[in-house]
């Protein structure tokens, strides 16, 4: 005789014993929508705060990409404690205490509210920016964050005592925590961010916080506290407690999304831009995920799921991590690409934790191992991945291990229906790309149309083999990644990975380059005849040269060294502010570059970011001051607030010249410079161009009190007034990336 939903409903544990509790006549459907919408705003609390917390602590750690996946580390962390803390106080204190205790516990982050930056949060040069950062967190939201992590499994442990409608099951409320997750994710880049300062946005989360704490009190009274002597079910009656290899299997399944998720963060972060919004995107797709897989009630998942899920991952993964400077012109469908493969993963993973799901009795051990595989994959990619490579090459790893998700799946009887269905989707997405090849040839061309192609045929092959072999297929992939891996490192004469970024350092055409990503951080010709020339961006017959030239700077000061190309101008003295102290062991080293060691001037180096470390050099110290503090291919936006300009013009004498490289393929940064110029008075002029041997083209904006500055720069054919309008005001209190797209 098969066990009824009326029998497993009466499987609670209360303390050692387990109770009788079925549904409570009288409680309907108001207990189920005070649960959910508790879960809904204690998950969106719980993740709106780590974008917050990330963009406060930013302008102190020179907007790394690292800074959000160590913060990372650190949530998933405490969101692990969380559910210890969880599953041993629901086993140890049952439906009588365990509520009461939980409701003091909250009282606790009352003491650390509003939230906002300790004291001394910036890290000191010479210390260790990770242990920085993880203290600034902790005393910034560590205490009402790990409050907050244990409300997924408390609260679906309190609506299993409660006795409201599908308390025998209710991972329904999992799907509505996760719809707060992505709904307070989403919010904070396109809702609060954009209209909000980060004042507001602190007293507010706070004051939700407040509001939160009265709705788990309310859920707390409903939880149904037995009387002394309650009738106990036999123990062999309870529900089997899983397996060694059910466990390990929810740990894998935890753990490949969440790494998914990670490396993919930090591709982005790195090639792109190291801003909130392109942290927010890849999180927000992994818990819709969820979302979708624990809105399934079924207790198997089908291969016509999985599959598909997996292939298009695995193939969107290798095509973005092997050729993403390739691909650079379609950037938008890089990021949209790289979205929606931890989406895609992230749901075959999750379904497949779904349909596994245990009984109430064993919920919180589920949800604990879950944690302990989502912490395993921050653990790899904030600590583990930065130790032993040199590059980012846990995202080729994680995707190489993709197709296990399928191991175990029952492969379809093939129809002629099926086969049909492939290869129409096959030739549909060939034809779409070469569609878009042949009507934009300028931003499909032809590498780019042809690493496309590929990526189509390599998904149909893909899908193929995980269906039939995918332990095989996943092998291949290792063995292939780590081929690629060790081809990638011997290409290179220098690799180098930091807190700050991965770099590289090759011979290409006859030149030295340093590479952070996919974007060129200078060059510098090997041959002794040219070697003295600056290139890429500050060659002399370029904007850089004509800022220089106009100005007449004998006295410069550069925030981002790179190469440090601009050593090699012919002026009095040159300062440089570089963040990462190995990019200056870097330029020093003559194998590599030599603008340093042979410079005519007096070349100081600064290691600091650049914002605080100007701020403690004496006013009117320069006669030009270029801003060119990239984080891959954006500038960190804390040096573009209002107040970090005031603070290098400070620097800068009152006829001199701050220069500032707006270089960008995703960011139009001329609204914010035109608002500051409007703002502080002053003449704003932007240059295009760059010629003459190793230039690149590129776009700077020179800011002035001089008309002399600015109106030479004017005569010059390269340079004309900055747009006055639109105007982007971006402030230390407030900044939106949206506002700068492209």
């Amino acid at each position: 005789m098969t066990e009824t939903t009326t029998d497993r409903a009466a499987h609670r544990r209360t303390g050692d014993a387990t109770t009788v509790a079925g549904a409570v006549p009288g409680r309907g459907p108001a207990v189920a929508v005070l649960f959910a919408a508790t879960s809904f705003l204690g998950a969106g609390l719980l993740f709106m705060v780590q974008p917050l917390a990330a963009k406060l602590v930013l302008p102190s750690f020179g907007g790394s990409a690292t800074v959000w996946s160590t913060s990372s580390l650190l949530f998933q962390v405490l969101l692990l404690l969380g559910y210890v803390y969880a599953h041993v106080s629901t086993r140890r204190l049952g439906a009588r205490w365990q509520p009461r205790a939980h409701l003091l516990l909250l009282a606790l982050p009352l003491l650390a509210l509003p939230i906002a930056l300790p004291a001394q949060s910036a890290p000191a040069a010479d210390g260790s920016p990770v242990l920085w950062l993880l203290r600034t967190l902790l005393l910034l939201v560590g205490l009402p964050f790990a409050v907050l992590s244990a409300t997924g499994p408390l609260v679906q442990r309190w609506y299993a005592w409660s006795g409201g409608p599908r308390s025998d099951d209710p991972y329904f409320l999992f799907a509505g925590s996760n719809l707060g997750s992505f709904a307070g994710l989403l919010a904070y880049p396109f809702l609060v961010e954009p209209h909000l300062t980060l004042t507001q946005q602190r007293v507010g989360w706070s004051v939700a916080f407040v509001g939160f704490l009265v709705l788990m009190a309310g859920c707390a009274l409903t939880v149904r506290r037995p009387a002394p002597g309650t009738r106990t079910t036999p123990a062999a009656a309870r529900p089997a407690p899983p397996s060694r290899r059910q466990l390990a299997r929810w740990c894998l399944w935890a753990f490949l999304p969440s790494s998914l998720m990670l490396s993919v963060t930090a591709h982005l972060s790195t090639d792109i831009a190291a801003v909130p919004l392109l942290w927010v995107l890849p999180l927000a797709a992994y818990l819709a995920s969820f979302v979708a897989a624990f809105a399934r009630t079924a207790r198997s998942v089908p291969a016509r799921l999985v599959v598909p899920c997996v292939s298009v991952a695995v193939t969107t993964g290798l095509t973005s991590a092997l050729g993403s400077s390739r691909l650079a012109p379609v950037v938008v469908l890089v990021v949209v690409a790289n979205v929606a493969s931890v989406a895609l993963a992230g749901f075959a993973a999750h379904a497949r934790l779904a349909a596994s799901r245990p009984e109430p009795e064993h919920l919180t051990l589920f949800y604990l191992v879950v944690s302990v595989g989502g912490a395993l994959g921050g653990l790899l990619n904030g600590v583990v991945a930065p130790l032993l490579f040199d590059g980012t090459w846990e995202h080729l790893l994680t995707v190489a291990l993709l197709p296990v998700l399928a191991v175990g799946v029952l492969p379809p009887a093939w129809t002629r229906r099926r086969v049909l269905a492939v290869v129409a989707a096959a030739v549909g997405g060939v034809a779409v790309v070469a569609t878009l090849g042949l009507l934009l040839p300028d931003t499909f061309d032809a590498a780019t149309t042809a690493i496309l192609l590929g990526s189509v045929v390599l998904a149909v092959v893909t899908g193929w083999l995980t269906l039939r072999a995918p332990a095989a297929l996943t092998v291949t992939l290792l063995l292939a990644s780590l081929a690629v891996v060790v081809v990638e490192e011997r290409a290179s004469l220098l690799t180098e990975r930091t807190f700050y970024g991965s770099y590289r350092v090759q011979e290409v055409d006859g030149t030295h380059r340093l590479l952070h990503g996919t974007t060129v951080h200078g060059s510098q010709f090997l041959d002794a005849g040219r070697a003295g020339t600056p290139t890429t961006y500050y060659a002399t017959d370029g904007p850089l040269g004509d800022a220089v030239a106009a100005s007449g700077a004998r006295d410069l000061g550069v925030v981002g060294l790179g190469a440090g190309a601009i050593a090699a101008y012919d002026v009095d003295r040159v300062t440089f502010f570089e963040i990462d102290p190995v990019v200056a062991d870097i330029a020093r080293d003559p194998r590599w570059f030599g603008y340093l060691a042979d410079s005519t001037a007096q070349v100081d180096v600064v290691v600091g970011d650049g914002r605080l470390a100007a701020a403690a050099v004496p006013e009117a110290s320069y006669d030009l001051l270029a801003l060119d503090a990239f984080s891959s291919d954006s500038i960190p936006v804390h040096v573009l607030t209002r107040e970090g300009v005031q603070v290098f013009l400070d620097r800068v004498r009152p006829d001199g010249v701050l220069a500032v490289h707006i270089s960008n393929r995703v960011f139009d940064l001329r609204p914010v410079l035109a608002a500051h110029a409007r703002d502080l008075g002053l003449r704003a002029v932007m240059g295009t161009g760059g010629e003459g041997p190793g230039a690149v083209r590129s776009e700077w904006v020179v800011l002035t009190r001089s008309d002399a500055v600015a109106d030479d720069l004017l005569a010059r054919d390269r340079w004309e007034p900055l747009p006055s309008s639109p105007t982007v005001t971006w402030t230390d209190d407030y900044s939106s990336v949206l506002s700068v797209l492209r």
